[in-house]
């Protein structure tokens, strides 16, 4: 997805970022605020209807992140999330944290190659 023609969706009473909506050749993607795809649909319209109702919920639950120290896929949920940073807790794959394992991790600019949701 080409990230130069990204449109934010804000919510309407406080102007809050829900996430983006991206035209390529296929049609329109809902995003994340870090331009994770949410849903494809062949309507803008549509694509910020997914955003404004989706957007925020979508980046609750279990996703998966790359550990840059030990180069696997560890399970994680979302702590804080900007357009260019993510704050994930790594936990167990139900998405509990373990004690033994706890890491917190700063992802930098993310992508489908370091945080995906599981």
């Amino acid at each position: 997805m080409n990230n130069n023609q990204k449109i934010p969706v804000n919510r309407e009473d406080d102007g809050e970022l829900l996430g983006f909506i991206a035209q390529d050749t296929l049609g329109w993607e809902a995003q994340t605020i870090f331009s994770y795809p949410i849903a494809r649909s062949d309507d803008k319209e549509a694509a910020k209807t997914t955003v404004r109702a989706q957007g925020l919920s979508f980046l609750m639950g279990v996703w998966e992140y790359f550990d840059e120290d030990d180069r696997k896929w560890h399970a994680c949920i979302l702590k804080e999330a900007y357009e260019h940073r993510v704050v994930v807790i790594r936990t167990t794959v139900m998405g509990y944290q373990d004690p033994d394992d706890f890491k917190t991790v700063i992802i930098k600019n993310p992508s489908e190659t370091n945080l995906i949701k599981s």
